[in-house]
């Protein structure tokens, strides 16, 4: 992690310039979640206005372009933090970015208050927002494409060499290479890259807005929702069918489905090799036991949890 790569004596220091930037009068450290930022939230009078992220130096190019499509995300409409300042500090060894705060719940803990009703009507107004999220297309074109079968020839490869396995590894490996034409010829647009309940914010039964757009990247739309099973479904089987029809506004195409397989089958791997960072083996096989099992490989269809299956998968 890059956390260490921040000294906490510095960002005190970073906080001591940013008073003559904004007016606040009380910081607290934000320690939650998996980022390698350190964050902090800015209040004044007990009232939460800001959010501080801080990075190391060497992310300030990713920082700045972090500030840059958030602001065009927020004048396009999306329900997100609107940036307020970014700046560099080479004595520091760090850089920041500053956002308005967004009060509220994450998903994780508002959804599982709800209905199934209410959760499937938020699962729709998370659809939309990610379809306007998806608006904004890379200043230059690239070949996605290849680059993203080569991400996934290494994530591969990476298995391989830990010389562990997964259920039905091999049948899954063929499917893949069988359907990788179907990455040629897409749409490129922003990915938000890791869209899922817990980076949302809830607020008396209404979906406030999305947050933590930090590992934004560049892709297929659609690949955005192979994380429904991964996390989402976890939290609110209703809410992840929601954010299917409020991208597509009820109308799915006929091709969605297949594809979507495709990128659960594609990304597998780096669930494994993601997933020891923070569980045993274990776990992590039975969760990928669990996304195989219910998800229509062969038939390119549905997953259960769409077609109305809301046990446990």
């Amino acid at each position: 992690m890059d956390i260490q790569l921040v000294d906490y004596h510095n960002v005190q220091q970073l906080i001591t310039v940013l008073h003559s930037v904004v007016e606040f009068d009380d910081t607290v450290c934000l320690n939650r979640g998996y980022s390698d930022t350190i964050k902090y939230i800015c209040y004044q009078s007990d009232r939460p206005l800001y959010l501080l992220r801080v990075y190391p130096l060497y992310r300030y190019e990713h920082c700045t372009q972090e500030q840059r499509y958030l602001q065009q995300h927020h004048d396009h409409g999306v329900s997100c933090q609107q940036p307020i300042y970014s700046g560099i500090f080479p004595e520091l060894n760090c850089c920041c970015l500053l956002l308005t705060y967004m009060e509220g719940e994450d998903g994780e803990t508002a959804l599982p208050q709800l209905t199934p009703d209410e959760q499937y009507i938020l699962g729709l107004a998370a659809g939309q927002q990610l379809h306007s999220i998806h608006r904004i297309t890379p200043d230059s074109p690239f070949n996605w494409a290849d680059q993203r079968y080569k991400k996934y020839i290494s994530k591969k490869t990476a298995v391989q060499k830990l010389g562990v396995s997964f259920e039905q590894q091999k049948e899954l490996e063929r499917y893949i290479e069988k359907h990788t034409y179907m990455l040629e010829n897409r749409p490129i647009v922003f990915q938000h890259d890791d869209f899922h309940p817990a980076n949302m914010i809830f607020n008396e039964q209404r979906l406030q807005g999305i947050i933590d757009f930090s590992r934004f990247d560049w892709g297929d739309p659609w690949e955005e929702f192979f994380k429904l099973p991964k996390y989402t479904c976890e939290t609110s089987i209703q809410f992840a069918r929601g954010q299917v029809d409020g991208y597509f506004n009820q109308q799915i195409p006929d091709d969605f489905w297949p594809r979507y397989n495709l990128f659960v089958a594609m990304n597998q791997h780096a669930t494994l090799l993601g997933g020891l960072n923070h569980y045993s083996l274990e776990q992590i096989l039975h969760k990928i036991h669990q996304t195989i099992r219910s998800h229509d490989f062969a038939g390119e269809g549905p997953p259960l949890w769409y077609r109305g299956n809301f046990l446990h998968i």
